[in-house]
């Protein structure tokens, strides 16, 4: 929308930004339709800083949510997903399984990993690196708290003016509700046989949807592992988002350097 500068989205998305590394068509698929674009191009990816070519001309935003509502959304993709080879990542027990996954290690290289040290591994690689002038970070619970405010925000990240009448016409568009119950334009792979129910795709859309199903000891073992994989600044802004936390990533104790 932002690109585009219009609210009134009568296409998938997927059609104009691929989603590279889902394997959902050929990369020569997306290399195809990216080369035809003449457009501001822009592309969705799951990789990490680490395993994304950087361009001091393009922009990079990272969008990230807390890692406990993280595990449950992928539970719910991986129940709803048609292809059967992430089914053995979900427990039968969700206090064993949430605490196999907080304890997991990261192995590098590995695709696919059910670890919470694999989602700090992705947030990290961003957050030391947020100082850069063209990489920007936003969260899933600031963007639910007040939307129009966060595409304004994303439209200064990415040099496009946006006034208030316009991000809440784009904000009515990139509702969850909407989404949802236009689930077969919205969400990525529908209609291409990835999901068994496209409008599963957007499950509930809520912040601390952990909240009582995890227990005491659930907790303590992911608050000790956390604190061990990110410092602690970071680990409250990956969980709370700018607002709550009070934090600014763009606040970054010194500037670190892409070689």
């Amino acid at each position: 929308m932002l690109v585009f500068g219009r609210a009134d989205i009568d296409v998938q998305p997927s059609t104009l930004s691929p989603w590279i590394d889902s394997n959902i068509e050929p990369v020569g698929v997306f290399n195809a339709m990216l080369s035809a674009q003449t457009h501001r191009r822009f592309i969705k990816t799951h990789t990490s800083l680490d395993g994304i070519p950087f361009f001091p001309e393009c922009t990079y935003l990272g969008v990230y949510r807390d890692p406990r509502d993280v595990y449950f959304s992928l539970i719910s993709h991986i129940l709803n997903r048609t292809a059967e080879r992430m089914k053995d990542f979900v427990a039968p027990e969700v206090h064993s399984g949430f605490r196999e996954w907080a304890l997991a290690p990261f192995e590098k290289g590995v695709a696919e990993q059910w670890a919470l040290a694999d989602t700090t591994n992705h947030f990290e690689s961003f957050w030391r690196y947020r100082a850069l002038p063209n990489l920007h970070l936003f969260h899933f619970a600031d963007l639910k708290r007040d939307l129009p405010a966060s595409i304004v925000a994303f439209g200064k990240a990415i040099g496009v003016s946006v006034d208030r009448d316009q991000s809440e016409k784009m904000a009515r568009t990139a509702s969850f509700e909407n989404m949802k119950s236009k689930a077969d334009q919205f969400a990525p792979g529908a209609n291409r046989g990835a999901w068994k129910v496209s409008e599963g795709f957007f499950d509930s859309g809520k912040s601390g949807r952990w909240r009582g199903i995890l227990d005491d000891t659930d907790l303590a073992i992911y608050r000790k592992r956390i604190d061990q994989l990110l410092a602690p600044d970071a680990a409250r802004w990956l969980e709370n988002g700018s607002y709550a936390s009070g934090i600014d990533p763009k606040s970054a104790q010194g500037r670190a350097t892409i070689q």
